[in-house]
């Protein structure tokens, strides 16, 4: 229940000068350098200092991924979801700031009204009334103006502008993960294509010593348990093939769903790839307070945070007395000839106080859920902060360990190389058999399958730091990007979709 108070022009102008007032606490934004360690863990004691770049492929120097990002962004549908969420905000932004002003309202009506002779209108009238059917012609004007007395309108606007925040970097995460799934998907298909390559080879290499081992059964210098071991090793070859074969294809087919293009085209881009690029040596990592500054993650929950205050203070100001300027003006007449006379004329104007009484407890219910509601924003604010810091962490660790696989991986396949040229030396001079050059080369085919699939770890390691790191998402990255992709777009066939 509320109480209404029709007040004086004086009374209404003091309540006006108290409308400046806004209940409820003031958000102040959490301070980062308390959520963060000086330094990460496995962070390289110069990598601090070094520049940051918002488009961290740039380093890959892959110009077929940049066209691939530059579309993405363009196209994805997933992000234009985004960002017409991002328009929407926008516009209820606008609608709540409408708050602040009056709303004027035009009408005209015309009713036929028949009245009661025996009801409360008529009955006690000590005369026949002349009339009681007739026709009503109504044009007038009505005018609302709420007045911000404890600040409800104030807090309504704070917490729709921070959530038109927490909707850009919703659309902000949304491209730094678009990037990093476009990144990651280059490298799966570039990795699947290298190892089918080896694959192929060394199925050619396992069915050439099945042949020999054949004959070598039918010469009686071989055993048929060595020939069906070896046979089993061929078909193991041969069943390498189709997964990296549908591996392949697959990460063409989610390139395609990223890009929103057609298949074709996107098929007929990546003709233009070359073999996996290298991971650079040095990430730009910065400091672990600059990573929580960049990630939309973190960004969307602490403006989730200030909205969330915000809420408080409007459900505080709800327990208040509203302050309202109403008005109506215009004509009124059973004639229409005399409808703009001045006889016609009526208005009616003067300030409203409404004074909440007895809710039942709703709207301090509405307070207490409002205090949660923030409560459990901020917790989801500490939970993004060591999320994200644990991110990095993690993806420091990871490239760090893998870039030292990689190292072992790569050393002990150029050694089997060495091996292989030797064994082809000693063939080519007769002091080794054809089966003998075939087995050093498949070993060789073994470790050249784990160098790129380490290789392809380590960049798949490199794009999950750069998305950690909260790259990837910031405006001038889509120019940047478009940029460096037209550069390289002469005479090259376009990402169209069909």
């Amino acid at each position: 229940m509320a109480m209404r108070i029709r007040m004086s022009f004086p009374v209404g102008a003091v309540m006006v000068l108290l409308s400046s007032c806004a209940v409820g606490p003031n958000y102040q934004p959490p301070r980062t350098e308390t959520e963060a360690p000086a330094t990460f863990l496995a962070q390289d004691p110069g990598a601090a200092g070094e520049p940051v770049v918002a488009d961290w492929w740039a380093a890959l120097r892959a110009p077929v991924l940049d066209r691939l990002i530059s579309e993405a962004l363009a196209s994805n549908a997933d992000l234009a979801a985004a960002e017409a969420r991002v328009q929407q905000s926008r516009a209820l932004v606008r609608i709540s700031g409408a708050q602040y002003y009056p709303t004027f309202n035009a009408d005209g009506r015309v009713s036929r009204d028949k009245l009661s002779r025996n009801g409360e209108n008529l009955a006690l009238i000590p005369f026949e009334p002349p009339r009681t059917e007739f026709t009503d012609y109504r044009l007038g004007f009505d005018a609302v103006w709420e007045i911000d007395l404890a600040g409800k309108t104030r807090r309504d606007v704070e917490a729709t502008v921070a959530r038109l925040g927490s909707s850009e970097e919703l659309r902000n995460d949304a491209r730094s993960v678009l990037t990093a799934e476009v990144a990651s998907a280059y490298v799966d298909y570039l990795a699947a294509m290298a190892r089918l390559h080896v694959a192929e080879a060394d199925r050619s290499r396992a069915a050439e010593v099945l042949e020999l081992d054949a004959l070598q059964v039918r010469a009686g210098t071989l055993s048929e348990t060595d020939r069906r071991r070896v046979e089993a090793e061929a078909r193991n070859a041969e069943a390498a093939v189709p997964p990296l074969a549908a591996a392949r294809d697959a990460a063409m087919l989610q390139l395609v769903a990223l890009t929103g293009t057609s298949r074709d085209a996107v098929a007929a881009l990546l003709a233009d790839a070359t073999a996996l690029p290298e991971a650079p040596q040095a990430a730009p990592v910065g400091l672990p307070g600059d990573v929580l500054r960049r990630r939309p993650d973190v960004r969307h929950a602490e403006r989730e945070l200030a909205a969330a205050t915000a809420d408080v203070g409007s459900a505080i100001a709800a327990r208040f007395p509203r302050l309202t300027l109403v008005g109506d003006a215009g004509w009124d007449s059973v004639q229409p000839g005399k409808l703009v006379q001045s006889a016609s004329r009526y208005w009616n104007i003067g300030p409203q106080l409404t004074v909440p009484i007895f809710s039942a407890g709703r709207l301090r219910a509405q307070s207490e859920a409002a205090a949660s509601s923030r409560d459990a924003a901020e917790a989801s604010y500490r939970a993004a902060v060591l999320r994200a810091v644990a991110d990095a962490e993690t993806g420091l660790v990871r490239l760090a360990a893998d870039r030292e696989r990689q190292r072992s991986v790569t050393a002990s396949a150029q050694a089997l190389a060495v091996a292989a040229q030797h064994e082809q030396l000693r063939y080519g001079a007769g002091d080794a058999s054809r089966i003998e050059v075939l087995q050093a080369e498949r070993a060789l085919d073994a470790a050249e399958d784990g160098r790129i699939a380490e290789q392809a770890q380590v960049l798949k390691d490199y794009v999950s730091l750069g998305k950690s790191l909260g790259f990837g998402w910031q405006e001038r990255v889509g120019a940047a990007v478009a940029a460096r992709a037209d550069a390289g777009r002469a005479g090259e066939p376009t990402l169209k979709a069909p």
